[in-house]
């Protein structure tokens, strides 16, 4: 088999699901994972040879695709602000808006505490810990904190944090720190009262918590839907913003005066998700756009005393 057989052998399987150029970008993803080649080789050289060994890896992966498994599953990571995360069936997928989010904060961090910050932060519902693997490896200096009430999640987040891995397109690899100390990652329930919480005095909360709404399952693909945590993923119809009332609690408990959270919301939800934090006595509310001009993230910042 040559690199422009496989190519087209998952365009046609998964295409039920993707598109052509879809396939043809997931096909190319797999043929450099699994042979090694570079990320333009294929199409250099289309009808290069692979080698016997790879053939069942990647008749397998083919299979998976087809079967609507998501491709960073089967690669095992998804790149993520330059990192390489780790990620399993039980933690959701590292999302592009969610790199905007943290882009946004250590924009902010830079702003207003400087490059060499040292914060306390705490990544709440911390999926695979992709943000407290970007924030540790930007503020090294900081101290990180990750929660979340999955068992699978803080073990993925463990092992994202204990062996952060830079892929060669960082733009700040070469001047990576060697060794990172993993933060505290403990289990914790955001919808509990906030009494008890093992930190305090943080500076910083961020947070991408459950907000699709049930009515809008039907718009998802089935690569989400059949593989994705469900509990990472939807919230009840009738208290949609559930978590964001439980953040705002816990922000006001354990921030200092001054303090900010950053959180991913839903979209259709934006000013009812700020006015939480309005109504709460927050200071500097914001509604911010990604770079589709959606309402994806709030910020706002605790009263100083």
């Amino acid at each position: 088999m040559v690199y422009k057989d496989y190519i087209e052998r998952v365009v046609e399987m998964g295409g039920h699901l993707y598109g052509k150029e879809e396939g043809r970008a997931i096909a190319a993803r797999l043929l450099q994972h699994f042979c090694g080649i570079s990320a333009y080789e294929h199409l250099v050289e289309p009808y290069g040879a692979i080698a016997p060994e790879h053939i069942g890896e990647l008749e397998s992966a083919a299979q998976q695709i087809a079967a609507a498994r998501p491709l960073q599953y089967i690669l095992g990571y998804q790149e993520f602000l330059g990192l390489k995360i780790s990620v399993e069936e039980g933690v959701l997928i590292p999302r592009p808006e969610t790199e905007e989010l943290v882009s946004w904060v250590l924009s902010q961090i830079a702003t207003r505490n400087g490059q060499a910050a040292t914060l306390r932060i705490l990544d709440a519902a911390c999926g695979s810990g992709c943000i407290a693997a970007a924030l540790k490896c930007n503020l090294p200096q900081s101290q990180i904190f990750a929660c979340d009430l999955s068992p699978k999640a803080l073990e993925v987040t463990a092992r994202n944090l204990s062996s952060l891995h830079y892929s060669s397109s960082a733009p700040d690899s070469s001047s990576a720190p060697d060794s990172l100390s993993a933060p505290n990652v403990f289990s914790y329930d955001l919808l509990k009262s906030p009494e008890g919480f093992p930190v305090g005095d943080l500076d910083i909360i961020v947070s991408n918590p459950p907000y699709v709404k049930e009515s809008e399952r039907a718009q998802m693909r089935s690569n989400v839907l059949d593989y994705e945590p469900s509990e990472a993923l939807f919230v009840p119809e009738e208290d949609p913003l559930l978590f964001y009332r439980a953040l705002e609690r816990l922000a006001s408990a354990y921030l200092k005066p001054g303090g900010a959270i950053f959180m991913e919301i839903n979209e259709n939800l934006a000013v009812e998700t700020a006015a939480i934090f309005e109504e709460a006595g927050y200071t500097a509310v914001e509604i911010k756009r990604d770079i589709f001009g959606k309402a994806r993230m709030v910020t706002g910042r605790l009263l100083c005393n």
